[in-house]
């Protein structure tokens, strides 16, 4: 089902994708198993410095411009795989991704991926929260991309699958773990770092913005389709 506007909070529909004014839904109202028949759009890149807009919440404005060429924090435009649909979700389900905050069960997990963050620009990625320290984990096996410092996101780890297909975003880390590498292959549960509020994170919210994008590039490492992590482990 296609919106072009934010869903209604109350209706039984759960976004699993999102570009601009349009969405892809789960409507959980009705019977669309997925991966066999649900409704998918196409998937527009948005301005790639989106993410410096004055956010809320745990997040708070940078304290100054993305430096020219810098990454976003989220995972946005160039996938040559235009939309996300449910069929990407049952994949990543089949995989049975770790969450990647060390004691975080999925009862504690609150979907932010359709949140407003600076008024207009949509949060695309779930923010765990976790005392500062607490060990980040790999989500999934895979290769890490790159180690990544920014205005916005601090310091942050792609990571790649193992199918070369999904990018998986780790922002706002106090410290990486001693000696990792772009390249290195990581094992799911793998420490990669450690909760913190570097970037533009609330220092009384410390958290990991765990981000999931679907691509087929993976030397455009801060490129994809934002997919929502949330369904991952809650949806229905």
């Amino acid at each position: 089902m296609i919106y072009t506007i934010k869903p209604d909070s109350s209706a039984n529909n759960i976004t699993l994708s999102r570009r601009g004014d349009t969405s892809t839904v789960i409507d959980t109202a009705k019977v669309h198993p997925l991966g066999t028949g649900s409704d998918t759009i196409s998937f527009i890149p948005s301005d790639v410095n989106s993410y410096n807009a004055a956010p809320t919440g745990s997040e708070l404005a940078p304290t100054s411009p993305a430096a020219p060429g810098a990454a976003p924090l989220t995972n946005t435009g160039g996938s040559s795989f235009p939309t996300v649909t449910g069929a990407d979700l049952v994949t990543l389900r089949s995989h049975n991704l770790l969450i990647p905050v060390q004691g975080v069960t999925a009862d504690k997990l609150v979907d932010s991926f359709d949140d407003l963050r600076g008024g207009t620009r949509h949060h695309e990625a779930l923010d765990i929260m976790s005392p500062r320290g607490t060990p980040v984990l790999s989500a999934d096996a895979g290769q890490v991309l790159k180690l990544h410092n920014s205005v916005a996101g601090g310091l942050s780890i792609y990571v790649a699958d193992t199918s070369q297909r999904y990018i998986m975003l780790y922002a706002h880390l106090d410290r990486y773990r001693p000696g990792l590498a772009a390249g290195l292959p990581v094992k799911k549960g793998e420490l990669l770092g450690y909760v913190g509020f570097t970037g533009n994170a609330n220092p009384a919210a410390p958290h990991l913005h765990f981000a999931i994008a679907r691509s087929d590039n993976m030397k455009d490492w801060w490129k994809g389709t934002p997919l929502n992590p949330f369904l991952v482990w809650r949806g229905k």
